[in-house]
């Protein structure tokens, strides 16, 4: 259609929602790429390395939904995932090694007697690396985030200075560095003042100038001024203050996988990040410093196969600049991120107003659905656009009809016929007229009170209108019979409701021996798996 005939047709906008030939043609419905919901009752997937983003209200069902189906499905691609209380893992563990997946789980806490996997998320940081400064500058920057304050800012950079030459040391000492090390060596410094004394002259003595420079500031500060020496101390004690936690700090000491595994080796792994979630803020720190990793890792590799950074409850990380990042420059490096907030306040509150036009510019697939807030629904719907809505007004139509009719009664009565034909004639084709008028494609309440199982996509790069989508729960479909375990918040946890061809059932799940074929396989460390009745692993 000509533009300026198109506008003239749709003079108050063109929104719309995108049909099944836009779906079909935008290669949404092939069997390749990362579900995102359902059209009708078939599956849209979309494969790209592009960021995603996800807005899902509490209780949306982003888990039942969305995640189940991420992770269920076959899919062989390396992942990491933020998976708070560990319901993930729980339903999805038995289908990796069915795909030759090893699964790993950092668990501090054992949560519903899963695996427990400790992990070293610095221990790539070896004294012949060539990344060894940059590194634990990242490292440090991770830890110490800045608040943004005058006075405070300064402190905290120093404190990132004195972490980071610290943990040099101790790559010098030991031959690598983890934060439990760290943590004990910065405890010397008021807990056990000799040792102390021994760190410092080690320190004094680095082959490294920044650290020798560090160690004679520490030591001229903790003489002349100890007030200053104490409030940048104090910077790194409370930024360290999670690891008072030994089932943290034994989880951090490393030995059963390192997150280079995840980049660039032949064998796929899986890895869920379980934190309790009332813990998740208390231990961001080193959420953020073991998604940092992988991204470094992966960006020094990036021609090994995608890696999927999945991070349910984004929001509550806080200062999660490297998400920020990852949106921004991960595309083309073969690293999805995939992030999940509650409401775009969450953005707003951790990062600023303006990350909010970042994340909603650098993603590929924006997705909302179960929105509660009035400000994400009405972005949403700014987003959608304007519809030209045509109709009906009968009051009009009504009017024009009423004329028609008494010209032609007027004729009757005998005025001129040729003086009423126009005018007769022109309030009938009134009278048939449709109007137009501008309307957003859904409004803000209409978004708020959508139908559980719809949801909203925006897909970038496909000349796709957006898709108005289906969601349904994992449990009622029946290509994903099979692929799930109980979820230990919703019982039953003895068995699990399956799909059938016309109704659903419920099939017993029992505990076996492992199979000799998966015994070396790491989820199964235990010697005990999972397997739902009639589904042999």
């Amino acid at each position: 259609m000509h533009y300026q005939t198109h506008n003239e047709e749709f003079r108050y906008g063109s929104a719309r929602f995108a049909d099944y030939e836009d779906i079909h043609s935008a290669g949404l419905l092939d069997k390749n790429g990362l579900p995102l919901g359902h059209f009708d009752n078939d599956v849209l997937r979309l494969d790209s390395d592009g960021a995603r983003l996800t807005i899902a209200g509490a209780g949306g069902g982003k888990t039942t939904t969305l995640l189940s189906y991420i992770l269920c499905l076959p899919n062989t691609m390396p992942m990491m995932v933020l998976d708070p209380r560990g319901e993930l893992a729980s339903i999805s563990i038995h289908t990796l090694a069915l795909q030759s997946i090893y699964g790993y789980y950092w668990n501090p806490k054992r949560l519903h007697c899963l695996p427990f996997h400790s992990i070293n998320p610095l221990d790539d940081i070896t004294l012949d690396s060539p990344h060894l400064h940059t590194d634990i500058q990242i490292v440090a920057q991770d830890l110490i985030p800045l608040s943004g304050g005058g006075n405070s800012q300064f402190f905290e950079m120093r404190a990132r200075d004195w972490a980071g030459a610290m943990m040099k040391s101790r790559v010098e000492q030991d031959g690598f560095v983890s934060l439990p090390s760290f943590y004990r060596m910065a405890n010397k410094i008021e807990g056990d003042p000799r040792a102390w004394a021994d760190e410092l002259e080690a320190m004094l003595n680095s082959r490294f100038e920044d650290v020798q420079r560090t160690a004679s500031e520490m030591l001229t500060k903790q003489q002349d001024t100890p007030k200053e020496f104490g409030s940048i101390l104090g910077e790194i004690y409370a930024h360290i203050s999670f690891l008072h936690d030994p089932d943290l700090r034994a989880s951090l000491e490393g030995g059963d996988f390192s997150l280079s595994g995840l980049v660039g080796q032949s064998r796929t792994a899986r890895l869920h990040l379980m934190p309790p979630a009332e813990f998740i803020g208390l231990w961001s720190s080193v959420l953020r410093n073991m998604f940092s990793r992988v991204m470094t890792l992966k960006s020094r590799s990036p021609q090994a196969r995608r890696v999927l950074l999945l991070v349910d409850e984004a929001g509550q990380l806080g200062k999660a600049d490297f998400l920020l990042k990852a949106f921004t420059f991960s595309r083309g490096a073969g690293l999805v991120v995939h992030a999940f907030f509650q409401d775009i306040g969450q953005i707003r509150r951790n990062l600023g107003a303006d990350a909010v036009i970042s994340f909603m510019g650098s993603a590929v697939v924006r997705q909302f659905f179960g929105i509660r807030d009035y400000q994400t629904a009405q972005l949403v719907s700014n987003m959608l656009g304007q519809e030209t809505l045509i109709y009906d007004d009968e009051a009009a139509q009504a009017r024009a009809r009423k004329e028609a009719r008494a010209r032609g009664e007027a004729v009757l009565y005998g005025a001129d016929p040729f003086e009423n034909a126009n005018d007769y004639a022109h309030y009938e084709e009134e009278a048939q007229r449709r109007s137009k008028m501008r309307r957003p494609l859904m409004s803000a309440d209409e978004i708020m009170n959508m139908r559980e199982d719809q949801q909203i996509i925006f897909i970038s790069g496909q000349n796709l209108p957006p898709i108005l989508a289906s969601k349904y729960p994992y449990f009622t479909r029946r290509e994903m019979a099979g692929l799930y375990l109980p979820n230990p918040y919703h019982p039953p946890v003895d068995r699990v409701q399956v799909q059938g061809m016309l109704l659903a059932k419920w099939l017993p799940v029992h505990s076996i021996a492992v199979p000799h074929k998966y015994r070396l396989f790491p989820q199964y460390q235990g010697g005990t798996a999972l397997q739902i009745e009639g589904y042999q692993l």
